[in-house]
């Protein structure tokens, strides 16, 4: 997994160095994936309770999707971590992340790893 976060974070900063200056409130996947990367064990069956980091982790989400009105952008760049990965995520550990975090979610995760077939 630092491999891959560190893999992830190299190709980030060459994409924004040769892309114009994003708007201040763009949500970058960056900030996405440390957020969420400690979910994917939980999500995907691994662990059978979403650690303390995880749970923080969606609410600084929770408040940049609200924040900054950009829920399907955290949602792609979730889905783009998770391709990356190999097992699924289950239906099941995504509807109990909110309720073990004692959170709500403001932004959705895809089971299909495909954020366009998600309202």
């Amino acid at each position: 997994m630092t491999r891959l976060v560190a893999f992830l974070i190299v190709i980030l900063l060459v994409s924004r160095s040769i892309m114009p200056q994003m708007p201040q409130d763009f949500i970058d996947c960056l900030n996405v994936l440390v957020y969420f990367s400690s979910c994917i064990g939980f999500i995907n069956g691994r662990l059978q309770e979403p650690t303390w980091n995880c749970c923080m982790g969606v609410q600084e989400l929770n408040r940049l999707a609200t924040q900054n009105n950009d829920m399907q952008r955290i949602s792609q760049c979730i889905e783009l971590d998770a391709r990356l990965g190999d097992p699924p995520f289950l239906l099941a550990n995504i509807n109990a992340l909110p309720i073990k975090c004692q959170t709500h979610l403001s932004f959705p995760i895809s089971i299909i790893k495909d954020c366009s077939k998600v309202q």
